[in-house]
């Protein structure tokens, strides 16, 4: 079941402070299902948190996936590990590799 959260914008936000990231648009350009990227999820309108996504399948700039982990933020305490995400290129915060995931 997939829960509705709401996810910052990071590609707004770059493009907002002049921030034009080519690499990181070709690394996401490679990224497929398997990879782990972080998305922020916004908690509420002054607190975010940042999580880790194993991503499960690509359509486009779509993506769907996986929290590796339970966020530790009290207003996201209803996604557990496991819990489905969707989301897009534009929410895409950074990627791991994935000898670098601690899961």
């Amino acid at each position: 079941m997939e829960l509705n959260v709401e996810i910052e914008n990071i590609e707004e936000m770059r493009r907002q402070e002049g921030i034009d990231d080519d690499e990181l648009r070709m690394e996401i350009r490679e990224l497929k299902a398997g990879d782990f990227v972080r998305l922020t999820f916004m908690t509420t309108t002054k607190s975010f948190e940042t999580v880790l996504v194993r991503i499960t399948s690509i359509r486009g700039s779509a993506f769907r996936g996986k929290l590796v982990k339970r966020p530790n933020s009290p207003g996201l305490r209803r996604l557990g590990a496991g819990a489905a995400i969707t989301f897009t290129t534009a929410h895409i915060h950074s990627l791991l590799k994935r000898h670098e995931v601690n899961a």
